[in-house]
């Protein structure tokens, strides 16, 4: 009977089994012949999308195209429905917000000879269907132009994948459920025919075990139990003559075991003693393993807490940089440095865009573009957002067999990738480690608060500037002979300020008071500002307060100290007989003086009511006569050969004209 179950059982999991494996190779049959029919469907609904432009564009109905596409989107199943130029331009589509932008998976896609088929990428079918030319679109088209345009169907399948694992899933229910039913029916026939008669037997089992040695077994069901009752009883009937036997062995048995435990026992202490010094000496030796565990993790951590403060001080320099491009490059240094690599790349991709390479022992480049070599490795930092890690030895190595180590690091503002760094091989020509990716991405978002600061401030800095120069413009507007002049002066100022060698804040003040150094004249009638005859000495007298109204009326800007210093002083003079205080030598400001040699030299290259415009020849001239005098020495020497260096392109970005701008004019 056991046998009998044993066979109903395989018999009914290999029924199961084969309905199972039958119904998952029907499904897959027909989920393959759903994805061919899907495919054919592209490919059907491009020729005809291709045979409706060819008809509308044979007659003239060029903007029924549109329609086309647009009644034939109407299908949910339609992502896509474009037509694109042969360069990966929107022409027509389905959306007509779309229209002339570029479609971003045909310029990621390879077009190649298996391209033109329709594919299956994300439970979508993309195809690409040419659209070539044909004499009948000669007219609109060249003849050399093999493709008029190319068909980009975008289709969505997930509703009939789900379809399909919808009836899988039925199907494994109900396979689940017929399991279940087979396990049913084989328990109930298995508590039946086999659990039973097991009961009676341990319960004879347990009669046996608790002395009672007539106990027998009564079986009434399949041969297999029967026997194996049978065969019990007799064991039991041998056991018990064994027993009475084992009796009198025992007893004798008795007295030998009390002599052996004793010395049992004392073997078993010696034992447990062994034991003991053996737990002693793996401790000893855990201990000095933890020792030198211990050390080494107090030494990372030493190396933690360097890097900690080298960190904090990178944050504090990066936080008081303001100008961006001196920012970048502190970055790029900083970075290289602390991680003791050979050479980084810095590439910003959003807001300025910039890209600086730094080789150890070399000046910082400017490149048009990251590094043909680093391109793959940058594309995945500004595209995916996250850290690089790459290392590569034999056969990984470049075709150069050349070891290959770099991390890189993306620059997130927001969310948004706004650059990425790269650093190449150590100094040391080691690996770089995880902990070197760590530092360099903490490092990373240290610097990108930096930009955003600096970026931030540059945006504050250029709206101040423009409400100061629309204040300017405003009071040069009506005058036609000193209309620009604040705006060449500012050039100028700052031109020779860099040339000199000034810092960034210094040139910020700089710009600043060259804008507004004459404010003032706000407060004199325009009468005596246009005057072409000589002034009178009340006249002169006004004009030469003009320094005192621009510093009372900046006066309430507290931020703006240093500027009024260098407006007031804009008019002094090196040997002390300037107005309006006859202030003379160092007790002027460095940059009142830089001031007054490019007021003084725009007011020569410009024309005034009472003269016109000196030639360049004697403006020099002019300026070096007085130097000594008039203006310092040293800033004269700057500014002459700032224009023998520059010349005529330093004048036409400050805004002089062409004639102005040559020397012997």
């Amino acid at each position: 009977m056991l046998t009998r179950t044993k066979i109903v059982a395989v018999v009914a999991l290999t029924i199961v089994l084969a309905a199972g494996l039958t119904a998952s190779v029907v499904l897959n049959v027909q989920n393959k012949k759903m994805l061919e029919d899907k495919l054919k469907d592209v490919v059907f609904l491009g020729d005809i999308i291709e045979k409706s432009i060819d008809d509308d564009m044979l007659e003239g109905r060029t903007k029924h195209v549109q329609v086309t596409l647009e009644n034939i989107g109407r299908n949910k199943e339609i992502l896509n429905l474009r037509i694109l130029s042969p360069e990966g331009t929107i022409l027509r589509s389905t959306d007509p917000a779309e229209l002339g932008s570029a479609s971003q998976d045909y310029m990621k896609s390879s077009i190649n000879a298996s391209s033109w088929k329709p594919e299956i990428i994300n439970k979508t079918i993309n195809y690409y269907k040419q659209i070539p030319n044909r004499k009948e679109c000669f007219g609109c088209h060249s003849s050399r132009q093999m493709v008029n345009g190319i068909i980009q169907i975008k289709l969505d399948i997930s509703r009939s994948l789900l379809a399909v694992l919808s009836v899988k899933q039925v199907f494994a229910f109900s396979i689940i459920l017929i399991v279940l039913l087979v396990c049913g029916v084989l328990s109930i026939l298995y508590s039946h025919l086999i659990m039973k008669p097991l009961k009676n037997l341990l319960a004879t089992i347990r009669d046996v075990e608790s002395g009672n040695w007539n106990a027998t077994v009564r079986v009434n069901s399949s041969y297999e139990l029967e026997t194996i009752g049978t065969a019990f009883n007799k064991m039991v009937g041998e056991i018990n003559k064994l027993y009475k036997k084992d009796i009198s062995k025992e007893r004798e048995l008795s007295r030998v075991r009390l002599e052996l435990e004793h010395k049992n026992k004392y073997e078993e202490l010696n034992t447990q003693l062994e034991y003991k010094i053996k737990e002693l000496e793996a401790a000893n030796r855990a201990i000095t393993s933890l020792s030198k565990e211990v050390k080494g993790k107090n030494i990372d951590l030493e190396n933690a807490i360097e890097r900690l403060k080298k960190l904090n001080e990178v944050s504090r320099i990066l936080s008081s940089i303001i100008d961006p491009e001196e920012l970048l490059k502190i970055i790029i240094r900083t970075s290289a440095d602390l991680l003791d690599t050979q050479k980084a790349v810095l590439h910003i991709s959003k807001g300025m865009s910039s890209t600086l390479q730094y080789q150890r022992g070399s000046v910082l480049e400017n490149l048009d573009n990251f590094p043909y070599v680093l391109n793959s490795h940058f594309m995945e930092l500004l595209s995916c957002g996250k850290p690089l890690f790459l290392t590569q030895t034999g056969e990984q190595a470049d075709a150069d067999g050349q070891f290959v180590s770099l991390i890189g690091a993306p620059l997130q503002i927001k969310a948004q990738v706004i650059g990425a760094m790269i650093l190449e091989v150590k100094a040391d020509m080691t690996a770089f480690t995880k902990e070197d990716l760590s530092l360099l991405t903490t490092l990373s978002n240290h610097a990108v608060v930096a930009i955003e600061n600096a970026w931030l401030y540059k945006s504050f800095k250029d709206n101040y500037f423009s409400t100061i120069q629309s204040l300017v413009n405003a009071l040069e507007a009506s005058d036609k002979f000193t209309k620009g002049h604040s705006e060449r002066v500012r050039f100028l100022s700052l031109e020779l300020g860099r040339h000199i060698g000034l810092d960034f804040k210094e040139l910020e003040i700089l710009e600043q008071a060259s804008i507004l150094h004459d404010i003032g004249k706000i407060g004199i009638e325009s009468f005596i500002l246009q005057k072409q005859g000589k002034l009178t000495s009340n006249e002169y007298s006004m004009i030469k307060a003009h320094p005192l109204i621009g510093e009372e009326i900046l006066a309430p800007i507290d931020n703006l100290s240093e500027v009024r210093q260098i407006i007031i002083q804009h008019h002094e003079r090196y040997d002390g007989k300037g107005y309006p205080y006859g202030l003379k030598g160092d007790e002027l400001s460095f940059k009142a003086k830089i001031l007054s040699v490019v007021d003084t030299f725009d007011a020569m290259m410009s024309d005034r009511p009472y003269r016109k415009a000196l030639s360049m020849q004697k403006i020099k001239q002019e300026v070096l006569d007085h130097s000594g005098t008039q203006f310092d020495p040293s800033i004269v020497e700057s500014f002459i050969g700032l224009l023998d260096l520059k010349g005529e392109e330093l004048l036409s970005a400050a805004g002089y004209s062409i004639f102005q701008a040559i020397p012997n004019k």
